[in-house]
């Protein structure tokens, strides 16, 4: 569900990954080139660390060319956990080329060709929504680098303790099912002076797990006599559709929401605005319902994520 809003914008030069459709473009054929032998790669070790929260992170990547040929191939980086790849710097395009499970795989093109003898650098940012806890914790799966077919270096995640320790990590285990908690109360439409009717609610969502995600989609079907395309705010990109039981007559649209991850444990929350054309009798319109689920991330079975509410004409 949501898929088609899993893609992130273009970003500058340098700034990292564009999650667009289609295949990655690396530039001076360097989707086909092989790594010629004395070109090598390095690696840090991931350190997430705690935040009031989530956890940031970043690896420092060192590409060195031994050869007598500039160098102009590129990089694979398999992230060690899934959903948690942020920005690259240091290099020009970066895109999907696939996954290994449910950890993304992506290819970045180099920002400069690397001149015989000389090292490039990238450095990649991670970000995990998993709360902040009082031991260090360890991913079961490394993420690795690949010079563009070519030489491999591998690197361990590994979670900050709140108390600042890294020694004794326990196993991390992501969740593998979406904890969204969703709450909106009814809405009253009250006359304005044209005679038309407005009002509007808050949507607010909790997330009480690390199960991966990039951001948030949200489901709305309105019930007939609420005019249809409500004002969403702040706004999201917003398409006719959904999941969801619609109201006979009634009108049901699928959007994304704003902001990225959603840590675990953090709320967001957004406004609607609903409208009613003058001559509207008073009196109830009927039920709404919405939902919000992660996009491009597992789905939830306890219905806690589904919320009804009413809409109402004032007299």
């Amino acid at each position: 569900m949501f898929d088609h809003f899993t893609t992130t914008p273009p970003r500058r030069r340098g700034l990292g990954i564009a999650f667009a459709a289609g295949s990655l473009l690396l530039g001076s054929g360097a989707a086909a080139q092989a790594a010629p032998a004395g070109v090598t790669v390095s690696v840090n070790r991931l350190i997430l660390e705690p935040g009031t929260f989530g956890h940031v992170g970043s690896v420092r990547i060192v590409i060195k060319n031994r050869t007598g040929e500039p160098y102009d191939g590129g990089i694979t980086v398999t992230e060690p956990i899934a959903r948690t790849f942020g920005e690259a710097l240091g290099t020009g395009t970066c895109g999907p080329t696939g996954r290994d499970g449910e950890r993304d795989i992506i290819g970045c093109s180099l920002e400069d060709p690397i001149q015989p003898g000389a090292n490039a650098t990238v450095t990649i940012s991670f970000r995990s929504p998993a709360k902040p806890q009082a031991f260090a914790r360890v991913a079961p799966t490394v993420g690795t680098v690949e010079v563009q077919g070519g030489a491999t270096a591998s690197f361990q995640a590994i979670f900050r303790a709140a108390t600042g320790g890294l020694t004794h990590p326990r196993p991390y285990v992501q969740d593998t099912e979406a904890e969204l908690n969703v709450s909106v109360a009814d809405v009253t439409l009250n006359r304005q002076d044209d005679g038309t009717y407005l009002g509007g609610t808050s949507v607010v969502v909790r997330n009480d797990g690390d199960a991966p995600h990039f951001t948030l989609g949200t489901e709305l079907a309105i019930p007939a006599g609420v005019d249809e395309w409500p004002t969403m705010s702040p706004g999201g990109v917003c398409g006719v559709g959904g999941s969801l039981p619609t109201p006979p007559g009634g009108f049901q649209l699928v959007c994304s929401i704003e902001g990225g991850r959603l840590d675990e444990g953090r709320t967001r929350s957004w406004g609607w605005v609903f409208t009613a054309p003058a001559g509207t009798a008073p009196g109830l319109l009927g039920t709404a319902t919405t939902q919000v689920a992660l996009s491009d991330g597992p789905g939830q079975s306890d219905g806690a994520n589904r919320v009804a509410f009413t809409i109402t004409v004032a007299d």
